[in-house]
């Protein structure tokens, strides 16, 4: 008899302690965080323990998934940041080994490679990367997948850039401009930013795997790429036919 009183008892202490656990994260989604995922937990306590089990399987992947689209949004938001400021040498960190690059009609391949080139070269050499605060026409969102398993992801931001290349010229006034960090041609450019991401491991960050620079405008007309290194010596690993 007493035995069956404690296994009772041991019962109905687990359910209660789990149910007050969802009673707890539903006072939680109320702040807008996942609403949608448990909106009636809080206000029964009628569900079976497999209801309990699904929700929080729920619960959990969605808190899963938001974490993962801030840690994206962190990511990218860095990236624009070391840009802005010039600091071209830590870029091709972020990316894994055999990432690429597509931009201006030109495919950048390998981190060591062709990513280091573009950015260490071409981007320095035109001071590309500046961020502008302009009005993108409503493109001011971004967007981020996450994969089931929480290990792939694609995501887009809206980007608005100064860009340039070094001025071809002999001249000596365009010389002493290039010794006080001028003489460069420069424009601005905006558009969609593309990323495919990647990481081992839901504990390990992510890391780029591809990213691609859709331009949608331009403020001055300036030709892709139409040579590829080593024949250009900043130039991209492969032409890119779809620009």
């Amino acid at each position: 008899m007493d035995t069956q009183k404690n296994q009772s008892g041991l019962n109905n202490e687990k359910n209660t302690g789990r149910r007050s656990f969802l009673r707890k994260m539903g006072a939680f989604m109320t702040t807008g965080v996942v609403v949608s995922t448990v909106p009636a937990v809080a206000k029964s306590d009628k569900i079976s323990d497999s209801e309990i089990g699904v929700r929080e399987k729920e619960l959990s992947e969605r808190i899963a998934i938001l974490e993962a689209e801030k840690s994206i949004i962190s990511l990218y938001r860095t990236y624009e940041s070391m840009l802005n400021d010039g600091l071209y040498d830590e870029i091709p960190d972020m990316f894994v080994t055999d990432g690429e690059v597509v931009y201006n009609g030109g495919i950048f391949r390998g981190r060591d490679a062709g990513i280091a080139r573009l950015y260490c070269k071409q981007f320095r050499n035109g001071l590309t990367g500046k961020k502008i605060d302009v009005t993108l026409d409503g493109k001011e969102e971004h967007s981020v997948n996450i994969s089931e398993n929480f290990l792939l992801a694609k995501a887009s931001f809206p980007f608005a850039i100064q860009a340039g290349s070094p001025m071809v010229s002999d001249s000596v006034l365009v010389s002493m401009a290039r010794l006080h960090g001028g003489g460069i041609n420069k424009w601005y450019e905006n558009g969609i930013c593309g990323l495919t991401l990647t990481r081992k491991s839901i504990q390990d960050l992510w890391m780029i795997k591809r990213l691609e620079y859709h331009t949608e405008s331009k403020s001055a007309s300036v030709p892709a790429f139409t040579k590829i290194f080593p024949a250009d010596p900043t130039g991209p690993d492969t032409l890119n036919t779809i620009i």
